[in-house]
């Protein structure tokens, strides 16, 4: 099933909209300072943003891994 443009680029604004909403969210919920073992913990949109590139690694390591290990050449078999 190919994608269409509109419904590929609507997914995208969804998802960036559901950011948008989670860093609005975390900038207004305060920080509780009564448990926090962590200097990060304090920093606002830190989770977020990690999340955000461990998932980013992931998709990158994920190709790499698919392009240079799990792939081979054409004539593989001949």
């Amino acid at each position: 099933m190919k994608f269409e443009w509109k419904t590929k680029y609507t997914w995208i604004l969804i998802v960036v909209i559901i950011a948008i909403f989670s860093l609005v969210a975390d900038f207004l919920i305060p920080i509780s300072d009564s448990e926090e073992e962590f200097w990060w913990s304090h920093i606002h949109g830190f989770f977020a943003a990690l999340g955000l590139f461990g998932c980013i690694a992931i998709v990158m390591i994920a190709k790499w891994l698919g392009r240079y290990w799990l792939q081979r050449k054409e004539d593989y078999y001949d």
